[in-house]
């Protein structure tokens, strides 16, 4: 990063993790905050510096990254007790990595204006592996404003920066984003489940898909969990499953909530939000 600015990082789930070691392994100084103490425990291990609350890493830090499940979190990363609030200078970036909705963002840069903060979205998509490897693509909000010492840490994150314009934009980005690979991953398992109502070959329709440039690297890494028997979706699987259903549904459930009330893709948007569990292979009871 440029000159000795200190990065912060709030919300160590799986994405903000792999981003906190992508930080460390470029050299980049970190100060992180989880309610968990595992992950906490393991970033230090690795190099980070560990603080009590988000004031603490406010307080030490010149960008904050936050990355946490819903705009409930973020409003509590804010201005709850221990918040951002209660150590933020005026000029401070925070990056906002989480998905959520347009005015979530909107909201949040209204909050921290109140203390002269500055926020922008910076929603991530790629993945753990990604992330970890600074591959990810950031969809962001306001980089022709933003502080080039954040603009650097975005390009540490991701091997794509693209701007969606105005605060919002990267977030409305990212919902689009989701709306795609959910929509690929229900085609898909409708697909495969009339190719076994039929007695077609699967394989030939996935090499089909394949051969006419319709089977992108995501969706093709999806399909293998269409061949697994449902006896087979247990344990500690299954409850991966059902944790990833409940994120599917959460963005298209925002996506849905974004489009207008009377618009026919909205009520698309919510189909596929239904299908979720269905689609996932956790649709019955264990």
């Amino acid at each position: 990063m440029s000159g000795n600015a200190r990065c912060g990082y709030i919300g160590l789930g799986q994405m903000g993790a792999a981003m906190v070691s992508r930080l460390l392994s470029a050299g980049v100084a970190v100060t992180v905050y989880d309610l968990d103490p595992v992950p906490v425990a393991a970033a230090v291990a690795a190099g980070a510096s560990a603080a009590g609350s988000p004031a603490e890493v406010a307080a030490s830090s010149d960008v904050v990254s936050i990355c946490v499940p819903a705009a409930t979190h973020i409003h509590t990363v804010l201005t709850g007790p221990g918040g951002i609030a209660e150590a933020a200078r005026n000029g401070q970036t925070l990056l906002i990595h989480s998905t959520v909705n347009p005015q979530t963002m909107l909201d949040a840069q209204a909050t921290a204006a109140g203390w002269g903060g500055i926020v922008h979205d910076a929603c991530v998509a790629g993945g753990g592996e990604a992330a970890a490897a600074g591959e990810l693509v950031i969809l962001a909000g306001g980089v022709a404003d933003m502080a080039p010492e954040a603009v650097t840490l975005l390009n540490i994150y991701g091997s794509k920066v693209i701007d969606g314009g105005e605060v919002g934009t990267g977030a409305a980005l990212k919902l689009g984003v989701n709306i795609m690979t959910y929509a690929q991953f229900a085609a898909a398992a409708s697909a495969f489940e009339l190719a076994a109502a039929t007695g077609a070959d699967s394989a030939g329709m996935v090499e089909a898909w394949r051969h006419t440039g319709q089977l992108g690297r995501l969706t093709e890494s999806f399909l293998g969990l269409l061949s697994i028997p449902a006896e087979h979706v247990t344990g500690g699987f299954r409850d991966y499953l059902e944790t990833t259903v409940g994120i599917a549904t959460k963005d298209l459930d925002l996506a849905a909530g974004t489009l207008a009330p009377d618009s026919a893709r909205r009520s698309l948007v919510e189909a596929l939000s239904a299908v979720m569990p269905d689609v996932f292979g956790v649709a019955d009871t264990p």
